[in-house]
């Protein structure tokens, strides 16, 4: 049996225009990839919006593909949103975090 990893969590974005940028970015990118553009009932009914955050909770087959095109649709997430993280786990055990780093200019 193959083993299924569960994506869980929540980004907080600027606004709601920042939230439905990053959102058609990152539905463009599960589009354009066939595994996961194929997959059972979608990915935007995987995402929950209320106000400007952005709730995310999926499983998906372990295989290193679907993990890899996973990780490049929460890496858009997290680059355009302003706090969060979403975690990956497999069988309740955490294996990968996307999280969102901002970086600030320091009294220049």
């Amino acid at each position: 049996m193959q083993s299924v990893v569960r994506y869980s969590g929540k980004f907080r974005f600027d606004n709601r225009s920042s939230l439905d940028q990053a959102l058609g970015l990152a539905i463009t990118r599960i589009a354009e990839d066939v595994e996961l553009g194929t997959l059972d009932g979608g990915w935007q009914r995987r995402f929950e919006i209320q106000d400007s955050t952005l709730s995310v909770t999926v499983a998906l087959p372990s295989q290193e593909r679907q993990r890899f095109a996973a990780a490049e649709v929460f890496a858009v997430l997290s680059r355009e949103a302003v706090d969060g993280s979403v975690v990956a786990t497999i069988d309740d055990v955490p294996i990968e975090y996307y999280t969102v780093q901002r970086l600030t200019a320091q009294g220049v």
